[in-house]
């Protein structure tokens, strides 16, 4: 396998600057709720508000940027995204009472549902075929790094409890890397892609026939001749062959396109093969959701937050995890330090995905395992929790192995489903529909999220560990859509993974290339514009 560019993995790596924070935005709530100062300052009865407020803007901004991303472009998608997540953070610490915090806890799931859609879409459309499961692995990555702050910061917030500062710090860290990514966003390039899609769609002739508008086709051209050179090709050889391959297979979409009759977005559903890209996207996010990571993740939150005393007087009943540390004789805050470990191997996880597995055995072989691993973990458990947690007489070894199971099961997660999603929702779809798609599927993710975090509550009070075998059946049920139909997409170029889905392929350049794409590459001239001579950028 061919080395990675440097420059696109310091592209790629500063704009998952925005995925750590979502992380840290979605999961800092977790810490907060449960710190003295905070019940001091706001009604303990707003808590499902909080929530619930906060994955509406997800959902909504997720919804968004199935214009913005088109319209003004992935780049200024992130940068709206980053914009809209200064203002909900910053109103977030500074809240003066609960109405202006459920505000400020909608705008920032707006903006972090922004984010979480233009960073993978961003990065997928800037990597090279053989490499763009680690590029855009690298938005599961930070997403860990984020989750994994909140638990640190949260700890060391735990101990200031005389003052607001116990929970407006925590709200103030959001600023931090949003800060950072807007403004060395600036000096980042567009996609490519979209840039080429811009001069398809906005520049027409007097006969109708849409061309490439020269200024924008440079920019493209120097884009993926920067980001994809190689030191074993100072031609540029395979760069302009991508180059060549994207000019042909839009005009070649815009042609479909015509046929198809698509006037609004929702006539690409006539097409069956769109569809099934639509059942793979969502699939991909539903197939984490449905894994439990997210009730996971937020009883692990929960139980951090308080000894078994507190939790009981605040809700009169104990969470799981409460109890599992509690009878192993660990409270205080150190459930908050375990909590923030919880999610630094849930980091590592990520890592091991985006170096070492998806662009080496593929995405789909990934989201079996990790399917079949969290399922496995789900059912221990169950079994752990029906015989051991609640006892009167705490039995350490049954409670120990409940917290060895709830580590292990984030190692499956986090190194066979979680970037693995991202990679998928962001290859899935036609270039004409990758903003539309990636949209769908992530609000699907989030519309996930606030139903399973939503009832976990009352559904573990009622039928308690019973709770955990209805993701074990989710479990089983996306293995089977996972085996039966998603498509192998691993180092296939973006354009080429059309074939997967039955649409058509304007030039194949990672396998069968024809015998005279060589000659069509050096002799290329788009508009009259001459990029066989083009210096490097």
């Amino acid at each position: 396998m061919a080395k990675r560019n440097r420059h696109t993995s310091y592209i790629t790596v500063f704009a998952a600057i925005g995925s750590i924070t979502y992380g840290y935005a979605a999961s800092i709530i977790g810490q907060v709720i449960g710190q003295p100062q905070f019940y001091n300052y706001f009604d303990l009865a707003q808590k499902g508000a909080m929530n619930g407020l906060f994955f509406a803007g997800g959902a909504l901004g997720s919804l968004s940027i199935a214009y913005t991303a088109s319209a003004f472009g992935r780049l200024r998608t992130i940068q709206i995204a980053c914009l809209v997540c200064i203002l909900g953070a910053a109103l977030m610490a500074g809240a003066a009472n609960v109405a202006m915090y459920l505000v400020s806890r909608f705008i920032m799931g707006w903006g972090v549902g922004q984010m979480v859609c233009g960073v993978p879409l961003y990065q997928a459309e800037l990597s090279p075929p053989k490499h763009r499961g680690f590029h855009v692995g690298l938005h599961g990555i930070a997403l860990g790094l984020g989750y994994a702050l909140t638990g640190f910061v949260g700890f060391g917030c735990y101990y200031d409890s005389t003052s607001s500062f116990q929970w407006r710090f925590p709200f103030a860290v959001q600023l931090i890397p949003t800060l950072i990514l807007l403004s060395g966003s600036w000096k980042l390039p567009e996609s490519p892609r979209w840039c080429m899609s811009f001069c398809l769609f906005f520049q027409k002739l007097a006969d109708g026939r849409a061309v490439l508008m020269k200024g924008r086709t440079d920019e493209a051209f120097q884009v993926i001749q920067k980001l994809h050179a190689q030191p074993d090709d100072p031609d540029d050889t395979f760069a302009r062959k991508e180059f060549y391959q994207m000019t042909q297979q839009f005009a070649l979409d815009e042609q479909k396109k015509q046929n198809l009759g698509v006037i609004h977005w929702w006539d690409y559903f006539k097409k069956a093969s769109y569809r099934r890209r639509i059942l793979i996207g969502c699939g991909a996010t539903l197939s984490s959701a449905c894994s439990g990571n997210l009730v996971v993740n937020s009883r692990s939150i929960i139980s951090c937050l308080t000894d078994l005393e507190y939790a009981k007087h605040r809700r009169g009943k104990t969470d799981y995890q409460v109890t599992l540390y509690t009878g192993l004789g660990i409270t205080g805050g150190i459930p908050i330090l375990l909590f923030a470990i919880w999610n630094i191997v849930g980091m590592l996880g990520n890592i091991v995905a985006a170096t070492a597995l998806m662009d080496r055995f593929g995405r789909k072989i990934c989201l079996l395992i990790g399917n079949s691993g969290t399922a496995t973990c789900l059912a221990f458990e169950a079994a752990l929790t029906k015989y051991f947690v609640g006892q009167e007489t705490p039995n350490k070894v049954g409670l120990g192995f409940g917290t060895f199971f709830i580590f292990f099961y984030v190692v499956f997660y986090a190194t066979f489903i979680d970037a693995q999603q991202y990679v998928i929702v962001s290859e899935a779809f036609p270039m004409e529909f990758r903003s539309i798609g990636v949209a769908l599927s992530l609000f699907a993710q989030t519309a996930a999220a606030a139903l399973f975090v939503g009832v976990a509550p009352v559904s573990f009070t009622h039928i308690g560990w019973k709770f955990y075998l209805v993701f074990i059946c989710l479990d089983v049920c996306t293995f089977t859509m996972v085996w039966v139909f998603f498509p192998e997409t691993k180092g296939l170029s973006l354009e080429e993974i059309n074939e997967l889905f039955g649409d058509p392929v304007a030039v194949h350049i990672t396998h069968d290339q024809e015998e005279d794409l060589d000659k069509k590459v050096q002799d290329m001239s788009i508009v009259g514009v001459d990029y066989t001579h083009q210096e490097k950028a």
